[in-house]
């Protein structure tokens, strides 16, 4: 049984039978459900149709086990109890007035009894609502606090089903209580930090309700709370070390309104959970409704709702409400700042930034009653764009980098400023281009919403307007957005922010100063991936030698500068010097305490390879396992500098002839690649083609076809200036198509290759050798028309 799509077809059921039955088939329409769920909740309207009053009447024999026996009615007795009369009904269960039936004592129960679910003839499905009533018996004996209904009894009926006696709250739902009794805002709050204390003593016995709304609570007449209907409450799970960790859902089992944006996804839950729900009540007892109004969304817009959508104000849907004139004033009176941020920390979507128990937010409800500052605050400018960078992890890394950068170089000028007052207005400029970043990212400005490299791509040109007077921060601005878009490839972009901050910075610090080497270094890069390698090996020697004559090489950026020079000979194939210069980068590294590891990690990568080159293969594996450790302890999920290394290793595995296992680095460095960039990129283009050459290798004709490709295909939109990396993707092409037989196919790609590679400045040896290699396997093939081979041959190039 697919239970998720069982309790999808049961939610959905539950709504419909709410809606007139001649407007049912089109609302199902609207859902876009998918077609089992969309059957399955026919099935089950047809199943209701003909049953009925089916509560009042005995259930179908057809039915399996003791589910197929007649609900309990008024009058029936069981153990020591009397039904008297049905007093409320669930999805689970119906619940009854019963009383004492052995004449020992006079008591008054409430007695739960497992629903009968005629329309529910999946077994499993039945064995699964069985479960959690049992789970409620369970759980409930394991509590007991005031505002929470005691178990007293439980059993089963003649007929097998299950019951559970609990005390009996001759009382209203909590906001029926609240309406009827025309309770002030005041009183509102006290009944919340009640239901509070209830929700916490369950927490406390590491137990989630996962279905807090008013209807599970009810208020007696003395006005005490009690939290009911644990039916799918469960309990958290603890780590060795006794610790609460997550639990996570089986089955969608909650009401929608309430639920918490991680419950919306069906991702593991914790107390947090049950304090959103908290929130949500809180706002519907102050405002009248609830925070969203889902009506008859479907399952995936509820969820883009809840986890997207910020509710409007107390203060806004107060006034908005369909309450009456007087209310309407009595409540907006009540509402101050105070009840605003405790509603909206409860309902903060990032569970992290919620009160941190029950007990907390009850315990700032009564602060606020009592007059006391309360704990609650909003978020400010750092939150905001700290919660936008995580929306966008990983297509914003680079982006990201260039505003901590951006950041980072305004505390700097901030710092240096020689009065307070310029001080306070750079800050206020810088922040004022951050927000102007954050806008316009927002969907409701921009028309659709940007990623975070889009925004700063626009935000790039208004430097000009809002810096003209001030080119030490201009410069600073320029280079984090020029290297944000070299880490993009965007390099022309790139080159017109770099070259504007080399000007801008030597002007405000000097030729000498850090900041201006810094994007010097950035201009280096920029060259080297323009594939004019002799401008930036001289940029790098030339920014090295000054920070050398200055005496700075305690700054970050004298290690960055070996270590990319080391790369830059690494790329050149130039072994011995890469391996000079990257030994030296990691000893600097390791004198450092400050220093990244993630930084290091990738040092150690490149002198990996640098020894690869070197050929001792067994120093480079060494390597590669220390920087891969490293690299995972730090990004668990994947980055590109691991997915760097996962190419690298599968390259040293074909060394050692085990292609297998190549292949399978290949495809894992790939699949990180395109969950980081998630579109073109060189990154991704290399990875396509090694996965292509060792598809071919092993057999895999048509998921090599397909990579190479693809591969070919991004390569020729990426590279925009000549690259020995472009004209070996077209190379694999070659290769790939003469293993399938297409050998006109073949000789074009390898033709393009060639004519690629001759318009490189400086051609790796690889390279040529690959190409060389393509083309004697192409001659040899009796099927080659000699003419294509002698053309092919003769524009092989031998510089």
């Amino acid at each position: 049984m697919d239970v998720s799509m069982e309790t999808e077809s049961m939610r959905l059921l539950e709504t419909l039978l709410g809606i007139p039955a001649a407007e049912r088939s089109a609302w199902l329409v609207d859902q876009r459900v998918a077609a089992n769920v969309a059957t399955r909740v026919n099935e089950l309207l047809g199943a209701e149709d003909m049953l009925g009053t089916f509560l009042a009447e005995p259930l179908a024999p057809t039915l399996p086990g003791h589910l197929s026996a007649p609900l309990p009615a008024a009058g029936d007795v069981f153990g020591a109890w009397r039904l008297v009369r049905e007093i409320g009904a669930g999805a689970m269960g119906v619940v009854f007035l019963a009383e004492r039936a052995d004449g020992r004592y006079e008591q008054r129960v409430a007695i739960k009894l497992m629903r009968s679910l005629g329309w529910s003839h999946d077994a499993a499905t039945q064995a699964d609502l069985m479960r959690r009533f049992d789970n409620e018996r369970r759980v409930l004996a394991r509590l007991e606090h005031p505002n929470i209904v005691r178990i007293l009894d439980g059993g089963s009926t003649p007929s097998g089903s299950p019951y559970l006696v609990m005390e009996h709250v001759a009382g209203s739902s909590l906001t029926d209580y609240c309406d009827h009794n025309r309770l002030d805002v005041a009183a509102r709050v006290e009944l919340l930090a009640k239901v509070c204390d209830g929700v916490q003593a369950a927490h406390r016995r590491l137990i989630v309700h996962r279905d807090l709304k008013p209807q599970n609570v009810l208020v007696d007449g003395n006005a005490e709370p009690r939290v009911v209907d644990f039916g799918i409450a469960r309990l958290l799970e603890t780590d060795e070390a006794g610790s609460v960790v997550a639990t996570r859902t089986v089955a969608a089992a909650m009401t929608p309104a309430y639920a918490s944006p991680e419950q919306a996804r069906h991702e593991p839950l914790t107390t947090a959970s049950d304090v959103y729900s908290l929130g949500v009540m809180l706002y519907e007892l102050l405002v009248g409704v609830r925070p969203y109004e889902l009506g008859r969304l479907s399952p995936a817009e509820c969820e883009r709702v809840i986890c997207a959508t910020e509710p409007p104000s107390l203060r806004k849907a107060v006034a908005a409400s369909a309450l009456d004139e007087s209310e309407r004033r009595r409540r907006t009176a009540g509402i101050g700042n105070d009840l605003e941020r405790i509603v909206a920390r409860a309902l903060h979507k990032d569970p992290e930034r919620r009160y941190g128990s029950a007990q907390a937010l009850g315990d700032d409800l009564r602060r606020h009653l009592e007059g006391r500052p309360v704990l609650a605050h909003p978020d400010g400018i750092g939150y905001r764009f700290g919660k936008f960078v995580r929306r966008h992890r990983f297509g914003s890394a680079a982006a990201m980098l260039a505003l901590v950068a951006i950041v980072l170089a305004a505390g700097v000028a901030i710092w240096q400023a020689r009065e307070a007052r310029r001080g306070a207005d750079d800050m206020r400029r810088i922040n004022g281009f951050l927000l102007d970043v954050l806008k316009l990212s927002d969907p409701f400005d921009a028309g659709s919403e940007l990623t975070m490299s889009q925004a700063l791509d626009g935000a790039a040109d208004s430097i000009d307007e809002r810096f003209a007077d001030r080119p030490d921060l201009s410069a600073d601005i320029r280079f984090g957005i020029g290297y944000s878009m070299l880490s993009r490839y965007r390099l022309e972009a790139a080159e017109k922010q770099l070259t504007r901050a080399l000007r801008e910075s030597e002007t405000a610090f000097g030729a000498d100063d850090s900041r201006t080497l810094r994007v010097l270094e950035g201009i280096a890069g920029l060259r080297h991936e323009q594939g004019r390698t002799r401008e930036a090996e001289a940029l790098f020697l030339r920014a090295l030698a000054r920070i050398e004559a200055t005496g700075q090489q305690a700054d970050p950026l004298y290690v960055l500068l070996l270590n990319n020079l080391g790369n830059l000979y690494l790329m050149r194939e130039d072994y011995p010097q890469s391996d000079a210069y990257l030994r030296r980068a990691l000893a600097e590294s390791e004198r450092r305490q400050d220093y990244a590891p993630g930084d290091r990690a990738n040092i150690i990568n490149n002198l990996a390879q640098s020894a690869h080159g070197l050929e001792d293969l067994e120093r480079a594996d060494e390597l590669y396992r220390q920087a891969q450790s490293e690299l995972e302890a730090l990004f668990p999920k994947g980055s590109p500098d691991l997915a760097i290394l996962l190419n690298n290793r599968a390259h040293l595995a074909e060394s050692l002839e085990d292609d297998r296992e190549a292949l399978a680095l290949h495809r894992q460095s790939l699949a990180m690649r395109q969950l980081v960039f998630g579109g073109d990129h060189p990154m991704v283009v290399t990875a396509l083609a090694s996965v292509a050459r060792m598809s071919t290798k092993l057999g895999d004709a048509s998921t090599a076809l397909s990579n190479a490709e693809a591969a070919a295909a991004m390569a020729d939109r990426v590279y925009t200036e000549p690259n020995s990396r472009q004209a070996s993707v077209h190379a694999t092409l070659a290769e790939v198509r003469l293993a399938s037989g297409d050998i006109a196919g073949a000789a074009q790609a390898l033709q393009r290759a060639q004519s690629l590679l001759a318009t490189v400045e400086t051609r790796r040896p690889t390279v040529v050798d690959y190409l060389e290699r393509v083309r004697a396997a192409l001659c040899k093939d009796p099927a080659a028309p000699t003419k294509v081979c002698a053309r092919v041959s003769a524009a092989v190039p031998t510089g």
